[in-house]
């Protein structure tokens, strides 16, 4: 029978870089779907409007996870 092997905790540098990428895609996608809003077309106006709507979630999400992990690293040094 196999036996897993023990996990260990993970440490603080492997919380940051979880962090960063999570934070560092968030803010990306709310980019690309500002641009991708503001090109669009007049005729898919409707659309354009409900992508403006996640960026700007996505955006303010993956600041407020940035700033989180700022903040958790500058009050735990």
């Amino acid at each position: 029978m196999w036996i897993p092997p023990d996990i260990r905790p993970p440490t603080p540098a492997e919380y940051a870089v979880a962090a960063v990428l999570i934070a560092g895609s968030l803010i990306g996608f709310g980019i690309v779907g500002f641009i991708f809003a503001f090109r669009a077309p007049p005729e898919k106006h409707e659309l354009a409007l409900a992508l403006e709507h996640y960026s700007a979630w996505s955006l303010g999400i993956g600041i407020g996870v940035a700033l989180i992990a700022w903040l958790a690293r500058k009050l735990t040094d």
